[in-house]
């Protein structure tokens, strides 16, 4: 494909677009994170979340800065569209920073869900190298002078984008997996369970499907910013992976909440709708119902 107006700054124009309005979703997913659960995380969590969203902000006003130079301040300079915003390429580190807090925090989910170190380490190992890749993708970039040049950098854009998509679909896929072994047969935990498949599954494809659509542009068109605008959009799609994935936890206890709570004290069995008593039962304590009280806690642990 012939590089056009269109196909280059048509494209990074709409990236600059859609990135806005995703950090726009990005924003108001953390105003929501910051009022339900910001006072019950741990101090790691809270972090991970404000770094992210630093990281996030950093990465959008470099894009914005780079659109600007190129479609506004700069359109009377013909050297322009054949040179390279340092600004456009500095924006891959953060971008690099924001995939590799978001896939290492569902390591350690991978992790905490099926106690699984070594498939836990497996998937880090991946995003490590994944983000290894990158940051050399970035170094390489920032000493570039000419859009041309990009080109060269092919090989390395391709390599980051398979690791990228890879560990993205492996960590899917594992706790999908860890989640349905983790099923016990009790409605309550398999409700709670199903839920954070769903939402497993459908927060890992959008950045997966992204970096697999980068790969292909750079591929068959490696000479316009196609596959720009599809890089662009993976640090906005993690960030909101990530919120979407913390502001469910209530959702996805709301499956247990639904149904009756049973909690077991001793001997005595509490039967709850909601928050209201509704009998007490003195019951002996038999092998079923400590797994019932095991299923139910174990389900919870999965979501908490």
């Amino acid at each position: 494909m012939k590089s056009t107006i269109d196909n280059t700054y048509g494209a990074l124009f709409l990236s600059i677009l859609i990135s806005s309005v995703l950090y726009g979703v990005g924003m108001l997913q953390f105003w929501i994170y910051i009022r339900k659960y910001h006072a019950k995380d741990p101090l790691i969590l809270t972090s991970l979340v404000s770094a992210v969203l630093i990281f996030e902000t950093f990465q959008l006003a470099f894009l914005c800065h780079g659109g600007y130079k190129y479609l506004v301040s700069s359109i009377a300079d013909p050297e322009i569209y054949i040179s390279v915003v340092n600004s456009l390429m500095i924006e891959v580190f953060f971008s690099c920073a924001i995939a590799t807090l978001v896939q290492q925090f569902y390591c350690w989910r991978i992790y905490k869900i099926g106690n699984r170190l070594f498939v836990a380490a497996i998937m880090s190992l991946l995003s490590c190298a994944s983000s290894a890749v990158l940051i050399v993708y970035g170094v390489r970039a920032v000493q570039l002078k000419f859009l041309f040049q990009v080109i060269e950098l092919k090989p390395l854009g391709i390599t980051s984008m398979t690791l990228t998509a890879v560990t993205d679909v492996a960590i899917s896929v594992s706790m999908v997996i860890l989640l349905q072994a983790s099923k016990t047969g009790y409605k309550r935990t398999t409700d709670m369970i199903n839920r954070l498949m769903i939402f497993t599954f459908s927060n890992g494809l959008p950045t997966a499907i992204s970096a697999i659509l980068c790969n292909i542009t750079i591929i068959l068109w490696p000479n316009t910013f196609l596959f720009i605008f599809f890089f662009l959009l993976l640090a906005h799609l993690y960030t909101n992976s990530l919120l979407v994935t913390l502001n469910s936890r209530d959702y996805i206890k709301a499956a247990n909440n639904d149904l009756e709570q049973y909690s077991l004290e001793g001997s005595t069995l509490a039967v709850r709708r909601g928050s209201r008593s509704v009998s007490k039962l003195t019951m002996p304590q038999d092998s079923s119902s400590s797994h019932m009280a095991i299923a139910i806690d174990k389900g919870l642990r999965l979501i908490a």
